[in-house]
Formats: C-alpha cells, sequence, structure tokens
C-alpha cells in the first residue's frame, strides 16, 4: 500500500470482526467461475459414467483402463468444484501469531506465522497464462525478520481483498507499511 490514509473498505465476498484481542476474515470462495465449472464437472464425469456404463458390459480390459487418468482428473474437478461452493478461508489474527485455513473441506495453503516474525505485508499480482487467456489473482504475502517471503492467501480474486487483508493485519499487529519492490498499488 502506497498511501497508509487510504482505507480499504470491506471487498465483497468478506466479512471482518475484530476487537482489542484479535481480527477475523472471512473470504467465500463462491463466484461465477464455480457456476461453470459445475456445468463442465457434471458433462465431464456424466461422460465417464456413460463409457464405463458401456465398458463394464464388454470384453475389453483396455476399454475400461485406458479412461483411468479421465477418472482422476475428474475426481479432481469435481472436488475443486464442491470446495468452491462450500469452502471459505479464514485469517485469523491475535497477538501471537497469524492463521490461515480453508474450510470445510480440506485444502492446501494452510498457515501459522507467529506474529513477532512479521516485517512486512504485501499483496503481489500473479498472472496465469495458458494458450487462449489469462487470469489475475493476487496473493497476500508477509517478509518475516529473517527475511523470508511466504504467501499468507492465494487465489484473491481482486486488489482490493488483498489490500483489505494486509491493511487490517498491519494495523492490529502496530506493523508500519513500507513498500516492498512488485507489490500493488492503490
Amino acid at each position: 500500500m502506497s498511501d497508509a490514509a487510504t482505507e480499504i473498505g470491506l471487498p465483497e465476498k468478506m466479512t471482518c470482526s475484530e476487537d482489542d484481542a484479535h481480527v477475523e476474515i472471512i473470504r467465500r470462495w463462491f463466484g461465477l467461475k464455480f457456476v461453470i465449472l459445475t456445468a463442465f464437472a457434471i458433462f465431464w464425469d456424466g461422460f465417464l459414467v456413460v463409457w464405463y456404463a458401456k465398458a463394464l458390459g464388454g470384453d475389453s480390459l483396455m476399454t475400461v483402463l485406458f479412461p483411468l487418468i479421465h477418472v482422476a482428473v475428474g475426481i479432481g474437478i469435481t472436488y475443486y468444484v464442491v470446495a468452491g461452493w462450500l469452502n471459505r478461508t479464514q485469517v485469523y489474527v491475535d497477538r501471537q501469531g497469524l492463521y490461515v485455513r480453508h474450510r470445510p473441506l480440506p485444502w492446501w495453503g494452510r498457515a501459522d506465522i507467529d506474529a513477532a516474525e512479521l516485517k512486512q505485508l504485501y499483496v503481489k499480482e500473479v498472472v496465469s497464462k495458458n494458450r487462449k487467456s489469462g487470469e489475475t489473482t493476487f496473493e497476500l504475502r508477509a517478509i518475516t525478520h529473517a527475511g523470508r517471503n511466504i504467501k499468507i492467501v492465494g487465489g484473491l480474486e481482486t486488489r482490493e481483498q488483498g489490500l483489505f487483508l494486509e491493511q487490517k493485519i498491519e494495523k492490529f499487529l502496530g506493523i508500519e507499511n513500507a513498500r516492498v519492490p512488485g507489490e500493488v498499488g492503490h
């Protein structure tokens, strides 16, 4: 954040509760992309059900084994879609530390960091490109007093979500904001 006087309001999909002892920010995952992915997962999984309904009635072992990689992809996509509909990311900060959890379905990206280790927080833009298009997301990152650069929360949909997290956590922990190379601005 380049201007400490500019306060970021509560972004969409986020709730925040705070008092003198803690700050808790929760971000819902659900959005339009999960509606689209749901349709894709239904099509993908439906195709596999039809394939196996026919393949299991036949005599060819190859017909059963061939699509196993597609089954694995289908399981992964389906799990991601269900997590997208249900999950929330919880960022909890108290005087002892910063804790990140994704619930109710297990997901990677859990974090436990001692508050005394945190030197600076910043938001980084992440652009993922494939052959046809690109997707931009944002990460909240931390620099520790030991010089480690740690991803706290990834996959944020808007810059404002990241800046809100940065601002709330820094304010609560009394971290003075400073520019970090590569951070997004207001």
